[in-house]
């Protein structure tokens, strides 16, 4: 075969495996979701109709958005989701958009680097310390791991448009 076209093949199934994960981390996210807004009914009727407000609702509710936040990152960017401010690129030349939103992609992705980095070294300390929530008791390092997990799919989301811009596509690279 032709190297453009094996090339060409291997980003689409890097596309189609980064979305699949993609789709089932979204899925989590919209478990955790559910569950996080259970959990406040469930806790504020505890509350105010028995007296009896739901231990650890506050300890769940923290894990809960941490899993939320990080779903939907991969998925948002994926989709071309996250809020942006166009102004000032729609009336810039589509050669210099292109350049600031490579550079936005550099950076950003040197950012989520970052911080899957970072977030794997805290995991791996929290598991060697044992560290627990105070109430309910439930170690913290797996949530860490989903921070992490969800800090690379966002970066290989900034690969597929950094490849996508340096390949001449607006920002869809299949």
């Amino acid at each position: 075969m032709v190297k453009g076209v094996d090339d060409r093949m291997d980003l689409k199934a890097m596309v189609s495996k980064s979305a699949n994960v993609n789709a089932w981390l979204s899925r989590v996210g919209a478990v955790a979701l559910f569950a996080m807004m259970t959990l406040t009914v469930v806790d504020v009727a505890g509350r105010y109709l028995f007296n009896a407000p739901l231990l650890g609702a506050y300890e769940l509710t923290e894990f809960l958005v941490l899993i939320l936040i990080y779903a939907f990152l991969g998925y948002t960017q994926s989709k071309k989701r996250h809020v942006c401010v166009e102004i000032v690129m729609d009336s810039a030349p589509k050669r210099i958009s292109r350049i600031v939103a490579l550079v936005n992609h550099l950076l950003c992705l040197g950012l989520f680097m970052l911080m899957a980095y970072m977030g794997l070294k805290k995991a791996l300390d929290l598991f060697q310390v044992g560290e627990v929530s105070p109430n309910l008791v439930i170690p913290n390092y797996p949530f860490v791991l989903f921070l992490v997990l969800g800090s690379l799919a966002m970066c290989i989301e900034y690969v597929r448009d950094i490849v996508g811009l340096l390949s001449g596509r607006k920002e869809d690279p299949t």
